[in-house]
């Protein structure tokens, strides 16, 4: 099975923050919930850069909280 992996984007580096993706959640302004296939959810301040489905990889700019 192929799923999203989320990557914060940090300069030049990408850091995976979650594989697995099943749902992205909008919560306000600059604020989701990534949540994977088992439940686990993470929540990130932030803004989506890029989705490219092809390659199941989702990048973010900002940070993971709480």
């Amino acid at each position: 099975m192929c799923t999203p992996k989320a990557f914060i984007k940090k300069g030049e580096d990408e850091i995976l923050v979650m594989e697995d993706i099943q749902s992205i959640v909008w919560e306000g302004p600059n604020k989701f919930v990534l949540e994977d296939i088992i439940g686990k959810s993470k929540t990130v301040e932030g803004r989506i850069i890029s989705m490219d489905l092809l390659n199941h990889r989702i990048i973010l700019e900002g940070h993971v909280s709480g």
